[in-house]
């Protein structure tokens, strides 16, 4: 309830006694007594629009059932609606204040929306903020749901959100180490097995094992979509629909997937859907898979590029940034190591996932808002990474045709060439003379006049084709023709709407 207060400031009672807010405030008492209690993260609310649009549009939903049902009135469904679409579209963010690392199962989130909702809705009906009698965070925002199912539902296609979007940004990585592997065609290289000289091979072929990687991983991650399309709401607390009626459950999922544009559909038990968290600890696991398995690909990238004088440098990478405030001139690749550090901290987060997954006790899991806050994080770092690597490392990358040339026919990698010609034991014996004399494998061979070095180059040259495989074969870009995820947008990478 609300009670009058000195001038600015408005009353409101709970069964903890009474606060003071600002009059205009549109968060009341149950936010306000949360901004106290919990200082956990440095983070409010507002810092995660996509779970704020979709708690909006998930309540938005509701009352529009309700309406229809007669649960509210015309007014007050049309008032929730239009309060929950200034959400969606990112206003009253500064209301939106409660740290998403809150000491429970995000009911205090759950009420951060409904006091907010209920509060500009009371201002559409010419209202005050607080005038509850007209309608209330609870009795009419909250109607027929928990937290339970309404934060649970709205994280989920939040995440759907999120995940999609991390797969454009893979995707479009792919395409562009298609790209490379195009670029890149026919350059000879020498192939290293833990870190020493191994067989020839071309530089093509190892960026389409790194394209082939970036596709799986992008199918990955549309994999976890379906399972994110599924909602409980009509679950309200522990699954029992206590507070929901009769037709529900149905009608809220029908219009929400208008609203949301795709067809969502109800898990198979509302029991199971609030008690177990194992489809986010899913997911983690997936996110986790991807950023580290695109590391390898930096990694290699990394050493590659090493130089530019005493490494490998058979790569060149863009310079984007200085690198030593001793060293004049030196140019550090940032981007790569980036994406390697950006995978490092999202094992955490999984590692933190997990543990929430598993800690949940009886019918709820206590530990959603940080089974959230660490989901969104790592989705929000890979994008960010993937894109950044994509965009500043792999679109602008070189080749040293020349120098991966030389690596090669300098290496003992000729060995297992030309053992094919004059036999396993006379090159043995040859590497070894090589080996003595300081000179190049290929120095020997040309002295004794056991080939060529046009022959030995054209050896490689063959030994770098599969025998199974045509020489012309084409590599198959499955992401380009699926459609299977929207364009990525790329304007959209940097500081979301909310963030510090």
């Amino acid at each position: 309830m609300m009670k009058r207060a000195m001038k600015g400031y408005r009353t409101e009672s709970d069964s903890l006694g009474d606060c003071e807010l600002p009059v205009d405030a549109l968060y009341g008492i149950n936010t306000l007594r949360a901004k106290q209690n919990f200082q956990y993260s440095d983070e409010v609310l507002a810092q995660y629009p996509r779970l704020v649009g979709w708690l909006a549009r998930t309540k938005r939903a509701i009352a529009r059932v309700h309406v229809r049902h007669g649960k509210l009135t015309r007014e007050q469904g049309e008032c929730i609606s239009a309060a929950c679409l200034e959400l969606v579209q990112g206003h009253h963010t500064e209301a939106l204040i409660v740290d998403p690392l809150e000491g429970a199962c995000g009911t205090s989130i759950n009420m951060n929306i409904n006091e907010v909702i209920a509060n500009r809705a009371l201002q559409l009906m010419g209202h005050a903020p607080g005038e509850y009698r007209f309608l209330h965070p609870i009795d009419h925002v909250n109607l027929g749901q928990s937290t339970s199912d309404a934060l649970l539902s709205a994280m989920k296609l939040a995440l759907h959100e999120e995940t999609q979007t991390v797969g454009n940004v893979v995707r479009q990585l792919a395409l562009s180490l298609r790209d490379k592997q195009s670029e890149f065609g026919g350059i000879l290289r020498l192939g290293r097995t833990c870190l020493q000289d191994a067989l020839p091979m071309r530089l093509d072929q190892a960026f389409g094992g790194y394209a082939s990687l970036a596709e799986r991983s992008a199918s990955a991650l549309v994999a976890q979509l379906p399972a994110l399309r599924a909602i409980c709401l009509g679950a309200t607390a522990v699954g029992t629909g206590l507070g929901s009626y009769c037709g529900y459950r149905e009608a809220v999922t029908a219009e929400l997937s208008e609203l949301a544009g795709m067809q969502l559909t109800q898990v198979d038990d509302l029991f199971d859907a609030v008690q177990n968290m194992d489809g986010f600890a899913t997911l983690a696991a997936t996110i986790k898979t991807v950023a580290l398995s695109l590391s390898k690909i930096a990694n290699d990238i990394l050493l590659l590029s090493s130089g530019p004088r005493g490494g490998i440098a058979e790569l060149a990478l863009a310079p984007h940034q200085a690198g030593s405030s001793m060293m004049p001139g030196k140019i550090n690749p940032v981007h790569a190591i980036g994406l390697t550090q950006a995978a490092f901290m999202i094992s955490g987060a999984e590692h933190s996932v997990m543990l929430a997954c598993a800690g949940g006790q009886l019918e709820n899991n206590n530990y959603k808002p940080l089974i959230a806050t660490c989901l969104f994080k790592a989705l929000r770092l890979v994008e960010r990474a993937v894109f950044l690597f994509d965009t500043h490392v792999v679109r602008p990358l070189k080749a040293d045709h020349e120098l991966s040339m030389r690596h090669l026919v300098d290496s003992m990698a000729i060995a297992p060439v030309v053992k094919e010609k004059i036999g396993y034991a006379r090159t043995s014996s040859l590497v070894r003379q090589a080996v003595a004399s300081g000179k190049t494998l290929l120095k020997v061979l040309v002295d004794e006049g056991i080939v060529s070095e046009g022959e030995v180059q054209e050896l490689l040259r063959q030994s770098s084709f599969h025998p199974d495989l045509p020489h012309s074969q084409m590599w198959a870009n499955p992401l380009r023709s699926t459609g299977r995820l929207a364009q990525h947008d790329s304007s959209k990478i940097g500081p979301r709407r909310g963030q510090r």
